[in-house]
């Protein structure tokens, strides 16, 4: 796989009143096209922070950031961030419109999203009117739309009731794998983390540095029901439970 972005010794620090406080410390990355990592750590280690920087919400200390100058990211939040006044079918368009990129190809994509996702029929009514799990599917579908090289998801189930969860994560899974999508995905949930990801990152509380790396080989990458009965998914849970099991949380 080809090299899409990579960090170099970033670190993050932030002032308070209390004084500087060391939020991350030398972290180093390789992200790989067409690769889905997750990152786990201790709450509040700075797993969002990272995002942030990465996708240039966020300014680092030091470090570099080397990055193709044209690379396109997608930033998917842990709210789904619909505008209320908008339709669904506007809320969907609404990354392109704001890009001015309303082209033929692009709307026929959000077309195609939203038939995938059964928000067709729904298209005309306003985010009122979904439930959470269509919320988070109208998010995805308007980050996906305006056809990211890279895809950051900060903890997109959370808000999910379990049955919404294993439903909306599949639904998640399989569109990225179809479009050869290069995911960075933040999550809590070690089940998220083993069945979605070629490699977790786990991070140290905080300064937060890379504590260790877990390649995932499961066999099967159809859907992350198949993927959950692989024979190697407890084995994979346990070392990732195992190193965030000795942080200090």
């Amino acid at each position: 796989m080809n090299n899409i972005l990579e960090l170099k010794n970033i670190q993050k620090s932030y002032h308070t009143k209390e004084g500087e406080i060391l939020a991350i410390k030398e972290i180093n990355l390789n992200i790989n096209k067409g690769e889905i990592i997750s990152l786990v750590g201790p709450s509040g280690c700075g797993k969002s922070t990272l995002l942030s920087i990465i996708c240039g919400l966020d300014k680092f200390d030091k470090g570099i950031i080397n990055k193709d100058n044209n690379l396109k990211i997608g930033y998917m939040l842990q709210s789904d961030a619909l505008l209320p006044f908008l339709t669904i079918y506007e809320n969907a368009i609404l990354g392109l419109k704001l890009q001015n990129n309303l082209t033929k190809d692009r709307l026929k994509y959000v077309d195609y999203l939203l038939k995938l996702y059964n928000l067709d029929e729904f298209k005309n009514n306003y985010p009122t009117s979904l439930s959470g799990g269509m919320k988070q599917r109208l998010a995805l579908i308007r980050t996906l739309a305006i056809n990211p090289d890279i895809l950051l998801l900060d903890e997109p189930f959370s808000a999910l009731d379990q049955q919404s969860r294993l439903m909306i994560s599949d639904d998640v899974y399989k569109i990225i794998k179809k479009e050869k999508k290069t995911v960075i995905l933040v999550t809590h949930n070690i089940e998220d983390a083993t069945i979605f990801s070629d490699r977790v990152i786990i991070l140290s509380k905080r300064p937060a540095i890379i504590k260790n790396i877990i390649n995932i080989n499961l066999e099967n990458n159809d859907s992350i029901y198949e993927r959950r009965k692989d024979k190697n998914f407890n084995k994979y849970f346990d070392l990732i439970w195992k190193d965030l099991d000795n942080n200090d949380q």
